[in-house]
């Protein structure tokens, strides 16, 4: 008999293999989650200030950041940097034209940077 014939039905132990109490097989479905809504930020640069240096603030202050103006926006979605890109502007509104997805890794890394971050500031 041919590899691919052999029926392993007694051996499947991964989750998407059956239901629990011998269910049908669970099989995963990405369309239930392409409706689900997300909070999209974008990061231009960020600054650390006093309190008092809030508060002094008035229209048309100005605040820098720790950024140049040449560096890329980035995309942030649950406070993890997805994709990077540049500033545009389309019949008046602001976007950004996407030039880079971040890496598996590079998301899991600011993941746990934005855990320890929470950590932190929670003590």
């Amino acid at each position: 008999m041919e590899p691919e014939s052999v029926s392993n039905k007694s051996e499947s132990t991964g989750p998407s293999e059956g239901g629990p109490n011998g269910s049908a097989p669970i099989t995963p479905n990405l369309d239930l989650l392409k409706d689900i809504e997300l909070p999209v930020m974008l990061r231009f640069g960020s600054a650390q200030m006093s309190l008092k240096d809030l508060a002094g603030l008035n229209t048309g202050a100005v605040i820098e950041l720790d950024r140049a103006l040449t560096d890329r926006v980035e995309v942030l979605v649950g406070g993890n940097v997805i994709a990077r890109g540049e500033p545009i502007v389309v019949h008046g509104a602001y976007g950004i034209r996407i030039s880079e997805i971040a890496s598996r890794q590079e998301r899991l890394m600011t993941t746990s940077l934005h855990a320890a971050e929470s950590g932190d500031n929670a003590a």
